[in-house]
C-alpha cells in the first residue's frame, strides 16, 4: 500500500500542466482510447473536431470521400458534409452548423456536436477534464450469457465454464481479472487488469478501456502495464493468457453500472465537500468527529457509537506522510500540506465476527471510496 501511496504522490505532485488549456484532450470511442489513433482532436472556433475517419473506423461505419467536392458520406449518405460548408444533411434533413469541416494534415475533421446529432451517437464533452466520450463500449457479447454478478456498482454476465479460464477478485472497491493458468503456475501473476472508478482519466497513464461515464466519475478497466505470462518462452501460458484478455474485453461488453452519483447531492460537512448520493446516506454517516470530519457505518455505529468508524480527515505535512502508519488516500495538495484520508485501524464492529454487520461495514467502505473521488 505504501507504494501504491508513493507513486500516487509523485504523480499527483507533477505539474498541473495550467490544468484547463494546455493537458491533451482525452478521447474514449466506442471504450477504445483515443491514444491509439493516429490523429488527436483539435479544438477549433470553440468546437471540438473529431478526425473523421480515424473514429468512424474504430465505430464500424462505412465513410465515402468525394475527392472533386470535397464532400464526405457515412453511412450510406445518412449523414453528409462538406469541407469549408456549414451546410450539411443529416437523416433526410438539411441542416445548419455555426463552424464548418476542415482538413488539416491531409485529415478531414469535422465537429463532433453536429456529426452526433446526424448520426445519432451518444457524446459526451467533460470540459473540467478536457475528456471526450464518442459511442459506448457496451454492446453484444460473442458469448451466451451463464450468471450474472455484482461487484460494487458493477454488473455483468459470464459465460459458462468461465471459472476455467479466469480468477477474479474483489477487493478496494477493485474488480480483478487473472489468467487462470498464469496465476496457478505463480501466485498473483497473469492479472490482467481491474474495474475501478476514477474521476481524471488523465491521471491514470495506463491502457485502459472506459465501460462508462458516470456524473461524477469514469468507470475503466484498466490494463496490466507490465507482462504477466510466468514464461514468455511457454507457448501454453502466452496463449492463455492472450484468451483470457479476450474474454474478459468481450464479458465486459455486457457491464451495466449503477451510477447514484450526481452533483444536486453535493453537500458539505465541516470544510470538506463531497458527492453524498440519497440511497447512500441511509447506511453512511459524515460527522464532526474530534474535529475531524468523519466517515462511519450507520449500522454498527447505531449499536455501538465506537464501532462501525471508516476513517477521517486530516491535513498533513509533505514531509510528514511517511509517519502515517495506517493506510491513507489523498485528496489534494495546497501549500506544501496535504488533505488525506485515513482509514480506520480498526472499524470495530459493533458486535465481534458478526457476518452481517461485517458486511454492511464493507459495503459502507467500499461506497465511501466512491464519494473520496468527488471531495473538492
Amino acid at each position: 500500500m505504501k507504494k501504491l501511496l508513493t507513486l500516487a504522490l509523485a504523480l499527483v505532485m507533477l505539474p498541473s500542466l495550467a490544468f484547463a488549456e494546455t493537458r491533451p484532450i482525452s478521447l474514449f470511442v466506442n471504450g477504445i482510447d483515443g491514444e491509439e489513433f493516429k490523429e488527436q482532436l483539435v479544438i477549433r472556433d470553440d468546437r471540438l473536431f473529431l478526425p473523421l475517419r480515424s473514429v468512424l473506423n474504430n465505430m464500424v461505419f462505412k465513410i465515402y470521400w468525394d475527392g472533386k467536392t470535397k464532400t464526405v458520406s457515412i453511412d450510406d449518405g445518412t449523414v453528409e458534409m462538406t469541407v469549408g460548408k456549414k451546410e450539411y444533411y443529416a437523416r433526410g434533413q438539411n441542416k445548419t452548423m455555426d463552424v464548418a469541416p476542415f482538413i488539416l494534415k491531409d485529415r478531414t475533421y469535422v465537429p463532433i456536436r453536429f456529426l452526433a446529432d446526424g448520426m445519432k451517437i451518444p457524446v459526451a464533452w467533460d470540459a473540467k477534464h478536457r475528456v471526450a466520450t464518442v459511442g459506448e463500449y457496451k454492446s453484444a457479447a460473442a458469448f451466451t450469457p451463464e450468471k450474472t454478478v455484482t461487484y460494487g456498482n458493477v454488473t455483468f454476465s459470464l459465460p459458462k465454464d468461465w471459472e476455467k479460464q479466469l480468477i477474479m477478485t474483489y477487493d478496494h472497491n477493485m474488480i480483478t481479472f487473472y489468467d487462470k493458468k498464469n496465476y496457478d503456475a505463480e501466485k498473483d501473476m497473469g492479472r490482467i487488469g481491474e474495474v475501478q472508478n476514477i474521476r481524471d482519466p488523465y491521471k491514470m497513464p495506463v491502457p485502459k478501456l472506459l465501460l462508462h461515464k458516470g456524473n461524477c466519475f469514469y468507470t475503466f478497466l484498466t490494463f496490466s502495464s507490465d507482462v504477466q505470462v510466468v514464461d514468455i518462452g511457454n507457448k501454453e501460458l502466452s496463449e492463455s493468457y492472450t484468451r483470457s484478455k479476450e474474454l474478459v474485453r468481450e464479458i465486459l461488453k455486457t457491464t451495466e453500472i449503477k451510477d447514484d452519483f450526481n452533483e444536486v447531492d453535493r453537500t458539505k460537512v465541516g470544510d470538506i465537500s463531497f458527492v453524498f448520493p440519497k440511497t447512500y446516506r441511509q447506511s453512511i454517516g459524515a460527522e464532526i468527529v474530534d474535529g475531524k470530519m468523519t466517515f462511519f457505518d450507520k449500522a454498527n455505529h447505531d449499536l455501538n457509537k465506537d464501532a462501525g468508524i471508516i476513517g477521517s480527515f486530516q491535513t498533513v505535512k509533505a514531509k510528514d506522510l511517511d509517519g502515517i502508519k495506517e493506510d491513507y488516500r489523498m485528496i489534494r495538495y495546497k501549500e506544501d500540506a496535504w488533505l488525506i484520508f485515513v482509514y480506520a485501524k480498526d472499524g470495530k464492529l459493533a458486535k465481534e465476527q458478526d457476518p452481517a454487520l461485517q458486511k454492511t461495514y464493507d459495503e459502507s467502505k467500499n461506497r465511501v471510496r466512491d464519494m473520496l473521488l468527488t471531495v473538492e
